[in-house]
């Protein structure tokens, strides 16, 4: 029974991890989210010393000269070890272990990064791993006395490390932290705060001159505005706050066209419920009707002219999404729905 309720809780708990872990991947805004990743991690934790007991028991038959078995062992093992190095990389970045622990191995990417991206590089193990080993889970293994009693206790276990972390990480603290983990930088600065950037974004200046943003879609004719143009239109501004996955976020003053006006001046008889923002180089992200009343497609920060770095000449705010989702040097508007 023990091994059955461990084994299908690490499966629940990992499932829920990849979930939320995603979902902090692309929204910003929903605390609760973030703090239930926590909990769940430090429930893996709780975990360990009854999966290590299992773990051991296992490896004590040896390796067997199965050629299956022996496969299996060692995917295992390798599993096992990404599982420690991803938990240990969002410990020691919630535990604030530097302002930015470490630029791994010379790269410029914080600890956060790895955490997000190797638990993506382990999940194809962990498919495979749980497809091979299914813990064939009882109901009695949870509804029962001793059930309920376990999963109590790593409730308890969780909810101690969650709330001994947070207080250790605020005594720790070396700048104020968001719920999402990312720490302030560079807060109503204008453009001096960090640069959010994929490879080779920006590579190439925009020439303003030659440089329009087209509004197209949905049966009505393309229309392009220039930046004088665009400069000459209702000014919105709005206070939002740019939360990057590297780790960071900053609180700005954003000033420039709000995208439902924008619509309105390029004649876009209904409001659309599905649109395309394209960067010159081709990036872009689709946002759905919940939110594009909030997008601000920003010219200025802070009451300065967004430099190059920052996405000049116009680049989108998105309150509710992360950086990446902020598309800069825009060069298209496309309704799609």
């Amino acid at each position: 029974m023990i091994l059955r309720f461990t084994n299908t809780a690490i499966l629940a708990l990992i499932t829920f991890l990849t979930l939320s872990g995603l979902f902090g991947l692309v929204f910003s805004l929903e605390g609760w989210a973030f703090e239930l990743h926590r909990w769940a991690g430090w429930a893996l934790v709780a975990l360990v010393p009854w999966k290590g007991m299992i773990s051991a028991r296992s490896l004590r038959r040896g390796l067997s000269p199965t050629f299956n078995r022996s496969v299996g062992i060692a995917a295992s093992l390798l599993l096992t070890l990404l599982i420690v190095i991803v938990g240990g990389m969002g410990l020691f970045w919630m535990l604030r272990f530097g302002p930015e622990l470490l630029s791994l191995f010379g790269l410029r990417d914080t600890l956060i990064s790895w955490h997000w991206m190797l638990g993506l590089v382990l999940l194809p193990l962990f498919a495979l791993h749980s497809w091979r080993n299914w813990p064939r889970p009882k109901r009695q293994d949870f509804i029962s006395r001793r059930g309920f009693l376990w999963t109590a206790g790593i409730a308890g276990v969780a909810a101690v490390g969650w709330w001994g972390a947070e207080v250790l990480a605020q005594a720790r603290a070396l700048a104020p932290r968001r719920w999402t983990g990312s720490r302030e930088e560079g807060s109503f600065s204008g453009n001096d705060f960090p640069v959010t950037a994929m490879v080779r974004d920006g590579a190439e200046r925009i020439d303003l001159p030659s440089w329009s943003l087209e509004v197209s879609g949905r049966g009505a004719d393309s229309v392009r505005f220039t930046y004088d143009e665009l400069l000459t239109m209702k000014s919105t501004t709005v206070t939002a706050t740019l939360d990057c996955t590297v780790g960071w976020f900053t609180t700005q003053e954003w000033s420039g066209i709000a995208l439902k006006d924008l619509f309105q001046l390029a004649g876009q008889e209904r409001s659309p419920t599905l649109v395309r923002l394209q960067a010159a180089e081709g990036y872009f992200h689709v946002y759905g009707a919940g939110e594009l009343d909030e997008i601000l497609l920003a010219t200025h920060v802070g009451g300065q002219t967004l430099e190059h770095r920052h996405g000049y000449p116009v680049r989108a705010v998105v309150p509710s999404r992360r950086g990446w989702f902020w598309v800069k040097w825009l060069a298209k508007v496309e309704v799609m729905g």
